[in-house]
């Protein structure tokens, strides 16, 4: 019995001892670890390690999804957030407002991320709108949405870094479309309503990737899609078909030429469009951009051959010159 109880004894004083050190040595470690100390450079080169240079030349970034910018009723309008984050962080960055182009239907708002990600590596809030589906609302509430969500941004520059002075849209398709609508649009109180009033929604720099743009003109080209049907897109998104006159004043709202003049402020556009698309004719983009520069403003267009809508546009070039007209005008 009592060598039992100094087996246990002896059993119980080697655990404590253990616990103690194994203590002692996570403490050490966390010092150590959480410590100020300058750790030097190691010199150790065995043969055939390769080396190379460590480059600063882009930052992490955090992802805030599903942040509510608007609500109407019960129905919540979301956006998501990429943010640059870097130890020695800037207090504001300028910022990419991206609209993902689904027919003004229900988007699928996470489909462009890795690509945006690229932004906010190189130093850009990215943000990712959700605007309402033609099968809730019909025009002129997706533009309204979009202004909203920039209205929210600025309000709450500071919160998510932005500089509230340097922000662009960037859209694809009705994305696109709508991009430019936020362009062109500034002042215009069909779209100056609701939520997050009375900030600006004014942006300074619009791409415009493949956006239809004068619906009316859209059937003389060939596509995939009878754009004057009564279920196209753009009849859905107006509430009826385009080419009934008893729709067309909402057809003009959201026709951007209509409010390219001459003697308007607007923002530099930057426009992309694939000679082979069988969605969104060629021709939509030329419009837009022959009307930009016959009233001396600001606008560079790219044709990429061989493109589709969307398959040869969302590529590294591409993005490469997208960032540079960024660059250019908003850092």
């Amino acid at each position: 019995m009592v060598e039992n109880k100094g087996r246990w004894l002896s059993s119980f004083s080697t655990c404590l001892l253990v616990l103690i050190f194994s203590s002692f040595a996570y403490d050490v470690e966390s010092q150590v670890r959480f410590s100020d100390v300058v750790i030097p450079p190691s010199l150790e080169q065995p043969a055939g390690m390769i080396e190379t240079v460590a480059e600063d030349d882009s930052y992490a970034a955090k992802y805030l999804p599903d942040i509510i910018y608007a609500t109407y009723g019960k129905r919540a309008v979301k956006l998501s957030l990429l943010i640059p984050k870097q130890e020695s962080a800037k207090s504001s960055w300028p910022l990419i407002v991206y609209v993902q182009g689904a027919a003004w239907r229900n988007q699928d708002l996470y489909q462009a991320l890795p690509q945006l990600a690229d932004f906010a590596h190189q130093g850009y809030v990215v943000a990712s709108i959700e605007h309402r589906p033609s099968s809730e609302v019909i025009a002129p509430a997706q533009v309204q949405d979009i202004k909203s969500a920039i209205r929210y941004l600025r309000k709450n520059a500071e919160k998510y870094h932005i500089d509230p002075n340097r922000i662009g849209i960037m859209g694809d398709s009705s994305g696109g479309h709508l991009a430019v609508m936020v362009g062109v649009s500034e002042g215009e109180a069909d779209f100056e309503t609701g939520d997050n009033q009375p900030f600006s929604s004014t942006v300074k720099a619009v791409v415009d990737l493949y956006g239809p743009t004068d619906f009316l003109q859209m059937h003389k080209y060939p596509s995939r899609i009878d754009h004057n049907a009564e279920d196209s897109p753009e009849s859905l998104v107006v509430g009826g078909p385009i080419q009934d006159p008893k729709y067309r004043a909402l057809v003009d709202l959201y026709n951007p030429l209509t409010y390219i003049e001459k003697d308007k402020k607007l923002p530099p556009f930057f426009i992309i469009h694939g000679d082979k698309d069988a969605l969104v004719p060629f021709n939509q983009s030329v419009l837009l951009y022959t009307r930009l520069r016959d009233t001396n403003h600001e606008v560079a267009f790219y044709k990429i051959k061989g493109a589709g809508h969307g398959p040869g546009i969302w590529t590294k070039g591409v993005m490469d010159r997208i960032q540079e007209f960024f660059d250019q005008k908003l850092k």
